[in-house]
């Protein structure tokens, strides 16, 4: 009379289920890591100081757990179950299971971290507002351009920084940042903040040009 197959044999049926599982996962989180990869490079400069490096560092860290949590899932997608035909193979295959098992755990565990990396890198775009954003600045008078002492090469057009509650007041002069090489000064390597008449200039966003 024959024996009763061993217990271990049990859990191979699941292994083909768990593998297209993790492969399913893998490629969700590999979709995840794209869209986050092409939100990273749409924005990388856009704004500028402590916003932006809190927000690049966060993405960047999501992209690496997106990675390491599709490394895992992909390790247990390729985990093979070889056949069944005595009590070693079907030990075998019970210990493949596990080491799915395993594997997926450890995926999870990435994922959960890359999901709370990019819901802590949304909740910072939404209550820290951009430091600044570019803006493009003409003149619309001549005898307005003042800061030529400060900028002798300073054109009638150029692309400067304004912070967002800046241009949402009324005040009657609006501050942007300008960069040396449009500032033409050698004094100001690093740029410098020029308060400009409204009454004098126009300004867009850059995005607009």
């Amino acid at each position: 009379m024959k024996s009763t197959p061993p217990v271990s044999v049990i859990p191979d049926s699941s292994g083909p289920h768990r593998r297209a599982h993790a492969r399913f996962l893998a490629a969700l989180l590999s979709a995840a890591a794209l869209a986050v990869a092409v939100w990273l490079a749409l924005n990388t400069g856009h704004d500028v100081f402590g916003a932006t490096r809190t927000q690049l560092l966060l993405a960047l860290a999501s992209i690496a757990l997106l990675l390491t949590g599709i490394t895992f899932y992909l390790a247990a997608a390729v985990a093979n179950a070889r056949s069944i035909s005595s009590d070693l193979d079907a030990d075998q295959a019970a210990g493949t299971i596990r080491r799915i098992r395993s594997l997926s755990r450890f995926g999870a565990v990435f994922a959960l971290a890359a999901v709370m990396a990019i819901a802590g890198l949304g909740t910072l775009r939404i209550l820290v507002p951009p430091a600044e954003r570019p803006v493009s600045v003409q003149f619309s008078e001549i005898t307005g351009r003042v800061q030529l002492e400060f900028c002798p090469s300073l054109p009638s057009s150029f692309e400067a920084l304004a912070k967002p509650t800046d241009l949402a007041s009324s005040s009657t002069l609006l501050p942007v940042w300008v960069a040396s090489r449009v500032c033409g000064n050698p004094s100001f390597q690093h740029g410098v903040w020029l308060y400009l008449n409204r009454s004098t200039i126009t300004v867009a966003d850059a995005g607009d040009r």
